[in-house]
């Protein structure tokens, strides 16, 4: 596998594409440059669908099918359900919290904690999950991606693995310098136009995204002979993972069966609120309504139509990549890494043009991640670390939430500069991982613990500063612990699956903190908390008895938004499982497994447009 396949028709079709985002860049750049509403929000002007494609082209990047592909080949179709089960998190999001961002006026998701919050406390609060969003997180995702894009390019391309380049006195394989380039590329036209370039751009990256899979999925399905001969070349092939097309996630053992639980029990609770680029599209939306149908139209995308081409292409990879048996191993081997699968169907079983178009596809993925992270790096930064620092030192209150939309285009100037230290800090990260799967699950585990809490911060108004600190703390602690140390450990290589085991370790380590914390610190003053009852109108009992007290209305009941989220969560799900029959030779129970999805989706999207109008 050396040398490019790329030909002139293929770089034609990469070239156009270009040109067409950075064209949308200018176009938008003027209105971008306004404020930092306008350069982090775009304005709150964006509708419904605008801002759900949006969210669904960020979280496809050009890792999201590698890792989709690998999952498959390592275990089957149910190992999807490691994020599949978060649909349940995004489902009662819908209901329970996309109006409530949208009326909270916020700038960013952080913004919340001196919003709920008050004292010392929430200052150094937000100032720290400040920085932990901006640079780890958002740097995690971002390292992700360029990981992912690298190694297209590298198997696209024919660049050999030990090739190397030095970028600013850095070292890097040559695939991540060239990948580094496109990411400066994409900095520029987000730099540009803020979040309304960034938007508006998603959605021609989404649409390309989601064809160049398909186009892919058909050939490679179409050089095996139809899906029927697939599935029985599957079944024939000794490499091929036990069960590779059952639906269902594994529960051969004791470990197994816990993380099966814990998928659906626990790993969707820190879906539920939503933050980072979620959070920012529901914000950045014209109304409560648009928000709530957003985040309806992305679960429906992320988790029932996005992922089905390439398992489909998984699965094919299965019997077409060249495998070898290794005697001393006993087992047969793939002449590839299982990262490597997708663009190496792509290479050899696309023809001149389409290629092109599969190339551009994982592109404008990667740019839709990279300008979203960048632009959501730097509005943290700018508003949750640098003012605060500076308003702390100066012994400034708090300005109202909000208010961070006043900023002029000085501030923009100076959101544009932290983009910079974001780039160079995510090519940094990137050199030093290759296992983007297990990177997600560390954060995962010790971020496990504070996903109660911020639920809780919402419809409790109990809950305190202390309450965050303790949960975030902890379970930093505990779960870094399990990860490297005792029974639940990581193993150096070799299956992991003591994922569930971990999660609800750290989440209850964490309760047994946070808990006593919140009971014995003093809740933000009466009238912080009237503001934000009457203005974010969470609802629910946990309120009850505060609003009684302040003689304010009884807060609206959340038993009605909490069963719909329950029925469209059933219809997410029996969607997934019902594409999965058609396509794998069950078509009867397939077909009514759909019809009942529809069932249950219809009157569930009505009910998310009528209660987010309310």
């Amino acid at each position: 596998m050396t040398g490019s396949v790329l030909v002139a028709a293929d770089w034609v079709v990469i070239a156009g594409y270009l040109g067409l985002v950075l064209a949308i860049g200018i176009f938008f750049a003027r209105r971008g440059s306004s404020s930092t509403g306008g350069y982090f929000l775009a304005g709150r002007s964006l509708p419904w669908w605008v801002a759900g494609t949006s969210i669904v082209a960020t979280t496809f990047s050009s890792d999201t099918p590698l890792q989709v592909v690998s999952l498959v080949r390592q275990g089957g179709i149910g190992e999807n359900w490691w994020w599949w089960s978060m649909a349940a998190g995004h489902a009662a999001g819908v209901f329970l919290f996309a109006p409530l961002w949208r009326r909270s006026s916020l700038l960013t998701d952080v913004e919340f904690i001196t919003t709920r919050y008050e004292g010392r406390s929430a200052r150094i609060l937000r100032i720290v999950e400040g920085m932990w969003q901006g640079l780890l997180v958002n740097g995690v995702v971002l390292a992700s991606v360029t990981i992912g894009m690298a190694t297209i390019a590298r198997v696209m391309l024919g660049i050999p693995t030990d090739a190397v380049v030095e970028i600013a006195g850095l070292r890097f394989d040559a695939a991540t310098g060239l990948v580094a380039v496109l990411a400066v590329a994409t900095l520029g036209y987000s730099m540009l136009s803020g979040l309304y370039g960034v938007a508006w751009s998603d959605l021609p990256q989404f649409v390309l995204a989601m064809v160049g899979s398909v186009v892919l999925a058909i050939a490679v399905v179409t050089d095996l002979g139809g899906l029927d001969v697939m599935i029985e070349r599957l079944d024939a092939t000794p490499w091929s993972p036990e069960n590779a097309t059952d639906l269902a996630p594994s529960t051969a053992d004791g470990a197994a069966m816990a993380t099966a639980i814990a998928f659906f029990t626990l790993n969707w609770w820190a879906r539920v609120p939503g933050h980072g680029a979620l959070a920012q599209r529901l914000l950045a939306t014209r109304s409560p309504r648009d928000g709530a149908l957003a985040l309806a139209w992305f679960t429906i995308a992320h988790y029932v139509l996005r992922p089905w081409p390439w398992i489909i292409v998984a699965l094919a990879s299965i019997v077409l990549v060249p495998t070898t048996f290794d005697a001393a191993e006993n087992a047969w081997v793939a002449s590839i890494p299982d990262k490597d699968a997708f663009p190496w169907m792509i290479r050899n079983h696309l023809g001149p043009g389409f290629r092109g178009l599969l190339v551009v596809a994982m592109l404008g993925a990667f740019m839709s991640t990279v300008d979203t992270h960048v632009n959501l790096s730097s509005a943290y930064l700018l508003n949750d670390v640098l003012r605060p620092i500076r308003r702390l030192l100066r012994r400034e209150a708090e300005p109202p939430s909000g208010s961070g939309d006043a900023g002029g285009a000085g501030e923009v100037w100076k959101a544009r500069a932290l983009a910079i230290p974001v780039l160079v800090l995510v090519l940094l990260v990137a050199s030093g991982f290759d296992d983007i799967i297990k990177l997600y699950k560390y954060l995962g585990v010790i971020a496990a613990g504070t996903a109660p809490v911020l639920i809780l911060r919402w419809y409790w108004w109990r809950t305190t500063a202390w309450s965050e600190i303790a949960a975030m703390g902890t379970s930093l602690v505990v779960g870094n612990l399990l990860v490297r140390f005792g029974p639940l450990a990581v193993p150096a290589d070799g299956a992991d699956d003591l994922f569930g085991p971990r999660l609800l370790a750290v989440t209850l380590a964490s309760a047994a903190v946070w808990i006593p914390a919140t009971m014995l610190s003093r809740p933000a003053s009466d009238a912080r908390l009237v503001r934000f009852l009457t203005t974010v109108q969470p609802g629910g009992p946990g309120w009850r008895a505060f609003a009684r007290r302040m003689d304010e209305p009884d807060p609206r009941g959340i038993l009605v938004p909490i069963v719909w989220a329950g029925i469209g969560t059933c219809g997410i799900w029996m969607a997934i499982v019902g594409i999965g029959w058609l396509l794998l030779g069950r078509p009867v129970q397939g077909l009514l497994m759909v019809l009942g999805a529809a069932t249950l989706g219809v009157p569930t999207i009505r009910a998310a447009a009528r209660l987010g109008s309310r």
